[in-house]
């Protein structure tokens, strides 16, 4: 059995616009790289008492099939 292998991360980034994500997750399924998004709320640095909502986006590497170092 081949040992499980975790995609390497290779950009991460933060927005505020939806737009922006969703043109990341069709970037990365026409490049065949992996993509993690989520949402967050960031404190508004212009008001203390309002929020406004981020998305983080990790792109990835591909995952390999197996671990290239695994010992079969």
């Amino acid at each position: 059995m081949a040992d499980k292998v975790e995609p390497t991360p290779i950009k991460r980034m933060w927005t505020s616009s939806i737009e922006d994500a969703t043109k990341a997750l069709e970037a990365a399924a026409q490049l065949g790289i992996g993509i993690e998004i989520r949402s967050e709320y960031h404190p508004d640095g212009r008001d203390s008492d309002s929020q406004t909502l981020n998305w983080e986006i990790v792109l990835f590497d591909e995952i390999p099939e197996e671990d290239p170092d695994s010992e079969v």
